[in-house]
């Protein structure tokens, strides 16, 4: 990855600032085609394959965009989750790369108490497990942008997603940021996607699997309310990591 100056660093934000401009005027369909138009095979997609994972995977089919997608096995997803992910791979036939951390001590914040896998520092987990997972995927010299299936209805902390940004000197895409949850159903309803197995238990947002990073959201709460309930935190670090470099 070349050095990122101030020069190119302004250059950047002018050019994701321009992008957010046009893809607001845009559907979601003009907003994929453009990214790819602009990017082509220097364009990924990321994906946790959580609940709603199909509606930015079956775009990327229906609309033959056929980019690489980047899957973080943190190693502690749900069985459901894995099971899952195959499924989509075949199901839509993607160019799939899962990567994880290659950190010996990756696991070292897990415990088990009465039977319940924890987490003793999830700031600490998902720096080791996501966040320098995802910095070391988005310094390969051939990213130039990123795709993710981030929207302002999700949280409260994600209310102003814009369509295109600047992170960690790529251009990052979200292209659903104005689809609320209704439409969201909607559309994989009607495509017929195949669903996550934990979704008809009741889990809007689906993290990795101890006790401490997702449970059930309780009546009235939003649908990111049941990860890392009873912490402060709200997010992973994967949307909030902006620094610059590799």
């Amino acid at each position: 990855m070349e050095p990122v100056t101030q020069i190119n660093v302004s250059a950047l934000h002018e050019q994701a600032n321009e992008l957010n401009r046009e893809l607001a005027a845009m559907d979601a369909d003009g907003r994929l085609r453009k990214v790819y138009e602009l990017f082509g095979e220097g364009l990924i997609a990321t994906t946790s394959f959580g609940r709603d994972a199909a509606l930015l995977l079956h775009h990327l089919k229906r609309l033959h965009i056929p980019i690489r997608v980047f899957f973080m096995d943190t190693g502690f997803h749900f069985p459901e989750t894995l099971a899952y992910r195959d499924t989509l791979r075949k199901e839509f036939d993607l160019r799939l790369h899962t990567v994880s951390s290659d950190n010996t001590e990756r696991r070292k914040y897990a415990v088990t108490e009465n039977g319940e896998l924890r987490i003793t520092d999830t700031d600490a987990c998902c720096g080791i497990n996501k966040v320098e997972v995802q910095r070391r995927f988005l310094a390969l010299p051939d990213v130039k942008a990123f795709i993710t299936g981030l929207r302002r209805d999700q949280s409260s902390t994600r209310k102003d997603t814009p369509f295109a940004t600047v992170q960690r000197g790529r251009i990052k895409i979200m292209p659903f940021a104005d689809w609320p949850q209704e439409d969201v159903d909607l559309y994989l309803r009607l495509w017929e996607t195949p669903e996550h197995p934990l979704a008809a238990q009741g889990y809007p947002s689906i993290g990795c699997s101890p006790v401490t990073c997702t449970r059930k959201p309780l009546p009235g709460e939003d649908a990111r309310s049941g990860r890392w309930a009873g912490e402060a935190k709200t997010e992973c670090g994967l949307h909030l990591d902006t620094e610059f470099g590799p």
